[in-house]
Formats: structure tokens, C-alpha cells, sequence
């Protein structure tokens, strides 16, 4: 691998409330996964030699002294120091060093008492190992690769497959080549679920690591229900900035210039120091807090290029939103770029703070924002292609994906991990194959992608979960003049709680009025995926489902009185499943003998259910 001086901080996304404990949106990936040698790790005046298991430490004459360690004492220095920042338990440490072995915690503090004498540590006063009284230990010590290793971080993303993401990754490209040039950026990735946010992001990560030396933080915000602590995910991205090869850097301009941060940080700083910025950020409010890292941002980054990723900003604190816009508002000089995703369908409610900033940013040119479009089926058959060793596809199988996933690519992946375990579809020395034919494909909602939805589902209103549950029942795209009804909503009720979600891309979207014999006309609305529509459909009890099918029967036959011959397949369909054989037949063969009479025989075939859903 060649070297490189780049410095690259990657931060796990957190889980989810509500989604399984998975990558949230679709990795793909070809290739493998890229990483810096970190075979010696610095905390001077030593150095840990993780290949010779040894420790060394650097004397004034600037050669290296090797240090007598004992295995023991060198498994517990080194276990501490890879996990630098957090604490260690007790249990922990006897696990991990004597696996197969009942020890007694004497035995362990023995050894945390060697590895003390030898770093020349004070317990009361500890630069590198703090004692937390009943729970365990923490290095504190700021760590950072030798000058021989790569400046690269724990973890690079891997190289990614990404299709149909050109054009935004030139943007992204465009953006940051403006930053290096010390014009600050802030960009705003925005789309549904599983449209490829964090997969884009992760690619252009990988792409800025090989090209410029720059540092790279990610933060995570996290949906809160007992409330939101201020500046979460820069916290997070911040900590493990202190903590990677530049930490040092960061660490001292936070202690200068931004102490109410650093204290936020305690396993960076000694006891000490701890009690000194205690003191000194006495009374510090948020506006002290946003005042010092803005200015500590802008000189970090008057020595180093920064990229800051803010991920799910749709679940930001306020305080964070404020941070962004003081930070696009800047007039110094910065290598700054503050990249930030999020779903468009949350931020559209009037209360979230991001709505009102983003607006006012992008109206004074103070930010970018990209939104990701759905994958067309071309691009479907590209990535297909890209992971079969002949690039071969098998034929109709990108439409069918296409067709069922929408062009989101969390759905795709989905769909055809769902085929793949229902042996649809094999993949043989990597070469896609067809096991049965596409008309024998099954496709439902994998039970993962179910949960995510339902969660999603969960969190609106009653009232709103009534009447998209009643409006399932019509199909994937519905009028309010036949669904208002079916809901016990007055049509006007039910348009307004349908443009409100609308709006707000919350499941639903405007669809093409429609015109009814009577020279009326109704608005009329489609799920954002038919996904959302299977969900709300089979979540209810098949009682209910029989009835409001029934009562969007004698709605459609009101309506289509004179013309029954229209709707008559949609209608043999809702009287169906409504639990009506008779008139099921009867609009059925009212279907064929229109179908016969319009000279297209298939159609009188055809199938009722499929017809009555699109």
C-alpha cells in the first residue's frame, strides 16, 4: 500500500432507535478494506512495539531505550492503550489477559502496580493510567502512530461500488477543492431512507483521503426521547480527533482556545488540568461553548484542512444547528468543510431548528445541498453487473428490482438479499443465475426492512396512522374522494392531513388529480414507496382489511354508477377480498366482457389485483 500523509477519523454511526443493529443504508462494495499500519503507538516519552511486544522510551539523547516488561504487564498496557479513552472494567482486563484462568483482582492490580513503576506513574496524580475507584481503568494519555507509520485511522472506509453517484461525488469534489483553497463549506446530503447518504459520504471519504492531506472527523446525532445533550455528534467527532495521531495538535488549541470543549474530554487531561479548567469555565454557558470552538475550528484549520461529517442531522440539537450556522457565517479564512445528512421528510415539521437555518443558508449562498435521487433501473443493471465476474445480468432481473425496490438502494439490496435466501437467485463463481423465472418471484417486505417502516409508521399521529392505513387499502396511489370515507374523514379533513404529510415527503406524495363522471375532480396521493403502502396494509387485522374493502366498493360504485364497466376489475378485486364472492364475479366477468368487446383478450386475463394497485 503506498503511503500516504493523510489523517482520516472514522466514528461508528450509533444504532438506531428502532432499526436492528445493522449498517443503515446499503454498502456496496467491492474490494477490501483499507488500513494504516499501527504496529507502534506513541505516548511520549514511549513508544508500544505491538510486533516486538515490547515498550521503548526515548531519551534525551533522542536514541530509543528498550524497557523490561513482563508478557502479563505488556497484555494489560497494551489492551489499555488500544482502547485509550474509555473505561476498562476489571472483568474486562481478567478476560482479555487471563481467558482459561480464575485470577483474583490482586493478581490484577499487582500487575497494573509493575506497568505503573515502569511508566513512572503517579496513582494520585496519573498522566497515563487512571484509577476509576470500583470500576476499573482508563488511559489517559494522548496517543499518537509513530512518524514510521501511516498517518491514517482506525478504520477507512472500504472502497465502495457506488452507481448513479457521480454527479454528486463531483459536487462533493468541487466543494472541497474550494476548501482547500480556504473558502469554508457547508453541504447538506440530503434523501430518504436508504437512498445511499452514509454510502456516498463513506466513498468520498475514501476519495479526499488519497488526494489531499487533510483531517477527517465524523460525527453521529442520535434520536433522543429523554432529551438531547447540546453538541452531540461534534463531541464525538471532536473526541476522536483528540484521540488520533493529531491529537496532540487539537488537543493543545482546545486548551487555549476552547477549554469548556476540552473539559468535555476528561480522559484527555490529568487530574490536574481537570481541576484547572474546571475552575476557569465556571459559569460557561452555550453561547461561551459555540463562541470557542468556532474560534478554535478556524485555527485548526489554518494549519490543517478539516472535513467535519455531521450524520443525521434530522435528530440534531439545537445547539449543533447553531454551530453549522455560525460556522457558514464566518468571515476568517478556513479549510473547513462541514458536510451534513439527513432525511428531507423529518426536517419539513415547523418546530425542527434545521428547517429555518437551511433555508436562510441557502438563500445567502451559505451552503450547498445534494439530493439524492432513486437508482434508475440502468443504474440497477450496472451495479448487478459490477458484482457478477462476467458482468453478465440475468435478463428482466434489474427490472424486477427496479420494480419493487423504486430505485432506493437499501430496498434494493433488500430485495435481493431476499431472493438470494428464498434461492430465487444464486450467484455460482460469481456469475448471477436465475433458479426459477421471474413470474414465480415472490417479492415481500423482508422482515427487517418491515420493523424499520413499522418504527417509522409508529411515530405519527393516530389520527395520521387511521387514515394512511385506510388509504392502503385502495392501493399504492388513492383519491380522497374514495378514501376519506373509508378512513371516517370528511374529504376535506383528509386532504388536509394528506398535503400536510405531503409536504413533508412523510410517506406520502402529491400525485395528478382525478376526474370523476359526474364532472368532479378529487386530489389524489401516492406512497412514497410501495413498501410503506404493503406495511400499513398487512399491519392490520384481516377483519378490518374486509371491511374497508368493502366500503371502497361502494364508494367506487357510487362514484362510477353510469360506468361501472371502468372500475369493474378494481371492483371484483375490493369485493374479493372484502369477503364477497358473488359480486366478486359478477364485476369479474363484467372485466372480460369489456376487455372482449375492446378486442384485448389478454386483458380479460389479466391480473385484477396487480390492475387495482397501480
Amino acid at each position: 500500500m503506498a503511503t500516504t500523509s493523510t489523517v482520516v477519523i472514522r466514528t461508528i454511526p450509533t444504532t438506531q432507535s428502532g432499526i436492528s443493529a445493522q449498517p443503515k443504508g446499503p454498502r456496496l462494495v467491492t474490494g477490501h478494506h483499507v488500513s494504516a499500519s499501527t504496529s507502534t503507538k506513541d505516548f511520549p516519552p514511549f513508544r508500544l512495539d505491538t510486533v516486538n511486544q515490547c515498550l521503548w522510551r526515548c531519551r534525551h539523547s533522542g536514541e530509543d531505550e528498550r524497557v523490561p516488561l513482563k508478557p502479563k504487564a505488556f497484555a494489560i498496557l497494551r489492551y489499555l492503550v488500544d482502547h485509550a479513552g474509555r473505561l476498562v472494567t476489571q472483568n474486562e482486563l481478567l478476560k482479555v489477559v487471563w481467558p482459561d484462568t480464575h485470577v483474583q483482582p490482586e493478581v490484577l492490580k499487582r500487575h497494573i502496580f509493575e506497568v505503573r513503576e515502569i511508566l513512572g506513574d503517579d496513582p494520585k496524580n496519573p498522566v497515563y493510567i487512571e484509577t476509576l475507584p470500583c470500576r476499573g481503568y482508563q488511559f489517559i494519555a494522548p496517543i499518537r502512530n509513530a512518524a514510521s507509520a501511516l498517518l491514517a485511522p482506525a478504520e477507512i472506509p472500504e472502497r465502495t461500488k457506488i452507481v448513479g453517484r457521480d454527479r454528486p461525488l463531483r459536487d462533493l469534489q468541487a466543494c472541497l477543492g474550494r476548501a482547500l483553497g480556504g473558502q469554508r463549506q457547508i453541504v447538506f446530503i440530503t434523501g430518504e431512507m436508504g437512498i445511499g447518504k452514509t454510502t456516498l459520504v463513506d466513498e468520498f471519504q475514501r476519495q479526499a483521503a488519497t488526494g489531499a492531506t487533510i483531517l477527517i472527523a465524523r460525527g453521529q446525532c442520535v434520536e433522543g426521547y429523554g432529551g438531547k445533550e447540546a453538541y452531540y455528534p461534534v463531541l464525538e467527532a471532536l473526541g476522536s480527533l483528540c484521540r488520533g495521531p493529531e491529537g496532540n495538535f487539537v488537543v493543545q488549541i482546545l486548551a487555549t482556545q476552547a477549554p469548556t470543549w476540552l473539559v468535555q474530554f476528561p480522559g484527555l487531561v490529568t487530574c490536574q488540568q481537570r481541576d484547572r479548567l474546571q475552575w476557569e469555565i465556571q459559569g460557561a454557558t452555550r453561547q461561551r461553548m459555540l463562541r470557542e470552538i468556532v474560534e478554535a475550528l478556524e485555527t485548526i484549520t489554518s494549519e490543517r484542512p478539516l472535513m467535519l461529517v455531521l450524520e443525521d442531522l434530522n435528530w440534531a440539537d439545537p445547539s449543533t444547528v447553531d454551530l453549522i450556522s455560525a460556522i457558514a457565517r464566518g468571515r476568517n479564512t478556513a479549510k473547513l468543510m462541514v458536510i451534513g445528512t439527513y432525511r428531507p421528510a423529518d426536517v419539513a415539521i415547523s418546530d425542527h431548528p434545521l428547517k429555518a437555518v437551511k433555508l436562510d443558508l441557502l438563500v445567502h449562498q451559505l451552503c450547498n445541498e445534494i439530493a439524492l435521487d432513486p437508482l434508475r433501473e440502468e443504474e440497477i443493471a450496472m451495479f448487478l453487473a459490477a458484482e457478477s465476474s462476467d458482468g453478465s445480468v440475468p435478463e428482466g432481473l434489474a427490472a424486477l428490482l427496479h420494480r419493487h425496490s423504486e430505485g432506493n438502494p437499501l430496498f434494493m439490496v433488500a430485495a435481493l438479499d431476499h431472493m438470494s435466501q428464498r434461492a430465487f437467485i444464486s450467484r455460482r463463481k460469481g456469475i448471477w443465475k436465475l433458479n426459477v423465472s421471474l413470474d414465480e418471484i415472490g417479492l415481500e417486505e423482508p422482515e427487517n426492512l418491515r420493523q424499520v417502516i413499522e418504527a417509522r409508521i409508529d411515530r405519527l399521529s393516530e389520527e395520521e396512522r387511521c387514515a394512511l392505513e385506510a388509504a392502503s387499502i385502495a392501493g399504492v396511489s388513492f383519491s380522497a374522494a374514495v378514501s376519506a370515507g373509508t378512513a371516517n374523514m370528511s374529504v376535506e379533513s383528509f386532504e388536509v392531513l394528506c398535503d400536510g404529510l405531503s409536504r413533508r415527503r412523510q410517506k406520502l406524495r402529491s400525485a395528478d388529480p382525478a376526474h370523476f363522471p359526474d364532472g368532479t375532480t378529487s386530489s389524489c396521493y401516492a406512497f412514497v414507496h410501495a413498501l410503506y403502502r404493503e406495511v400499513l396494509y398487512r399491519r392490520q387485522s384481516p377483519a378490518r382489511r374486509a371491511k374497508l374493502h368493502l366500503l371502497v366498493a361502494g364508494r367506487l360504485e357510487t362514484i362510477y354508477a353510469d360506468r361501472l364497466s371502468e372500475r369493474a376489475a378494481e371492483l371484483a378485486h375490493h369485493f374479493e377480498q372484502g369477503g364477497d364472492p358473488l359480486r366478486a364475479i359478477k364485476y369479474r366477468q363484467l372485466a372480460g366482457d369489456s376487455a372482449g368487446r375492446r378486442f384485448v383478450p389478454w386483458q380479460a386475463g389479466g391480473d385484477i389485483r396487480s390492475r387495482a394497485l397501480q
